[in-house]
């Protein structure tokens, strides 16, 4: 009784003893008692429309966040990463925001996408933690790509048409090939493919729980790759629905945009070295930057 309530909770286990506790009154070391003991949590061959319906509503969620709200003002870095706290409020008619603005919406709204994966719920602190360190860098990118191509970009941008570099980089001598490379790469593999929204919904979630996170606990493992191959099924019989005798391709043909993203996130870290050396009177404190400070560290 209690395993399968737990598995319903909508709401994140939390130990007060870092998962240490083993006090039988904690729901979180109670949980992880019943992994470890090798009780079923998650079905592999989950129907798919389930799996897809839960991940579009999460995602109409995070991009109706993204397009018309805007974060509390006094929101802290230990808000986001610790606590996983943080609200989003109508943005006034005729608000327009920044490149810093704009990043903080991508990634607060993101991190609030994967926050609602089912898995996330039942992680210690230090796995969410380093599951955003490894992997949230990656969905952002796609979640950026995704957002332009949707809306027939051939380049990636934000929603008002602005560059998703800030605009000091325009007045410098940046290698526009570097640039150009950020900004195209993985759209263009997007329109050759013509991905649709299952397909980024559930490569999105299989990015998000990826078991290859260097130190994660036992118990994290155990939990991302149930899931892991769960979206990884799914994707697979979606294939097999939509192209038939061409689904192992097809299926192929999406898990290698993960290269595709990979190759951005390293061409972004070129940029990011060369910012505060090309232009270190431009670079700003605010909670872009704290953002990108955390998980880069």
């Amino acid at each position: 009784m209690f395993f399968r309530r737990a598995l319903d909770t909508g709401k994140k286990l939390a130990c007060k003893g870092d998962g240490k506790c083993e006090n039988l009154k904690c729901r979180f070391c109670r949980f992880h008692k019943c992994i470890r003991v090798g009780m079923k949590f998650v079905d592999c061959l989950e129907d798919p429309i389930n799996v897809l319906s839960a991940l579009k509503r999460n995602d109409e969620v995070r991009l109706a966040n993204f397009l018309k709200g805007r974060p509390s003002s006094d929101v802290k870095i230990k808000d986001i990463f610790t606590q996983f706290k943080f609200n989003f409020f109508p943005k006034p008619a005729g608000t327009q925001f920044d490149f810093y603005e704009w990043g903080v919406m991508n990634h607060l709204t993101c991190i609030n996408f994967a926050m609602n994966l089912s898995f996330m719920r039942y992680l210690s602190l230090e796995d969410s933690q380093l599951i955003f360190k490894h992997s949230h860098l990656m969905y952002l990118i796609l979640v950026t790509a995704w957002r332009s191509f949707s809306t027939r970009m051939s380049v990636m941008c934000h929603p008002d048409g602005s560059d998703i570099f800030p605009e000091e980089v325009e007045q410098s001598g940046y290698n526009e090939v570097l640039l150009n490379s950020i900004r195209s790469q993985l759209i263009s593999r997007l329109i050759e493919l013509k991905v649709t929204e299952e397909e980024f919904l559930l490569l999105s979630a299989l990015l998000l729980c990826n078991t290859a996170t260097p130190n994660l606990s036992q118990i994290g493992q155990t939990l991302m790759e149930a899931h892991r191959v769960m979206y990884a099924t799914t994707l697979l019989r979606y294939c097999q629905h939509t192209y038939g005798h061409h689904a192992p391709t097809r299926f192929t043909d999406i898990l290698s945009l993960w290269t595709t993203i990979g190759n951005t996130q390293n061409d972004i870290d070129k940029f990011s070295a060369l910012f505060p050396i090309v232009q270190p009177q431009d670079v700003k404190t605010n909670l872009f930057t704290e953002i990108l400070a955390f998980l880069l560290n």
